[in-house]
């Protein structure tokens, strides 16, 4: 199986989400569906590795997030997927949320996460998984999770740093602490992208998407159908780009990587 391990199912209708998950089946895929909204993770807990996210977009103001984490508390014992959560740094969205307030969230929810797990004794074994968005704050993401006892030691929180873009010295960092790299298309559009990918460990290595690129509508006839060729052929050429770049076949690596946090 290639396992998708950051797709976004909420931005597609309803209606063409029982195809597009049969089709990506069919094809021998697998997504892990993230979710921009504890709330919007209600509507989806039910699927096969749902993850209960709190996207840094989606911070729109203290009381917001107060109410959002609230319901993230409640709901973290129905998953051990968290994602998409994180910080993002870029201008544009420190005018949407101050890097205090994404901070005191992303902060909120790792110390939830890491207190679940150890109230449930989970090991390496069954570990809670972190899809994180980390957009010019790696070094401020991997602060906050070694202050929570998140490290390669313990086993029981494992980060997936989504699309990784922070510097060398971060990704350093990032492997100390038990992490690993999810890659997609647009990770290896880019020189340093390249670089990452050949340096990371293949063990710590796996694919995702990021798709779809836009929320399509009900009146688009077959989009599930679409979307999940979609999922496909991006997982497949990344995978072939990745055997590329590094010289040697990391299929079967993946795939134990793959097993290994999500049990697929």
């Amino acid at each position: 199986m290639l396992l998708d391990t950051h797709y976004h199912l909420d931005f597609l209708p309803l209606s063409e989400r029982a195809a597009f998950l049969s089709s990506v089946e069919a094809a021998g895929g697998g997504i892990v569906p993230q979710t921009l909204t504890p709330e919007s993770f209600r509507a989806q807990q039910e699927m096969p590795r749902a993850s209960l996210g709190f996207h840094p977009w989606a911070i729109e103001s203290r009381e917001q997030a107060d109410r959002q984490l609230r319901i993230f508390q409640q709901a973290v014992g129905a998953t051990r997927f968290i994602g998409e959560v994180g910080l993002d740094f870029s201008p544009r969205r420190l005018a949407s949320a101050s890097q205090d307030l994404q901070t005191d969230v992303f902060r909120s929810i790792v110390q939830t996460v890491r207190q679940r797990a150890e109230d449930n004794g989970s090991s390496d074994t069954e570990p809670y998984v972190l899809s994180i968005h980390a957009v010019r704050s790696a070094g401020v993401v991997v602060d906050i999770l070694a202050q929570a006892g998140v490290d390669s030691h313990d086993g029981s929180v494992v980060p997936v740093f989504h699309w990784f873009s922070g510097n060398s010295d971060e990704l350093t960092r990032v492997m100390r602490a038990g992490g690993y790299i999810s890659v997609n298309p647009r990770m290896l559009e880019s020189k340093r992208g390249r670089a990452y990918v050949r340096q990371v460990p293949a063990e710590r290595l796996l694919l995702e998407t990021d798709l779809p690129e836009r929320q399509c509508s009900e009146a688009e006839e077959a989009c599930g159908l679409a979307a999940a060729d979609d999922v496909m052929s991006s997982l497949r050429w990344t995978l072939d780009r990745l055997c590329e770049l590094r010289g040697s076949d990391v299929t079967e690596q993946i795939e134990a990587n793959q097993r290994r946090l999500y049990r697929v």
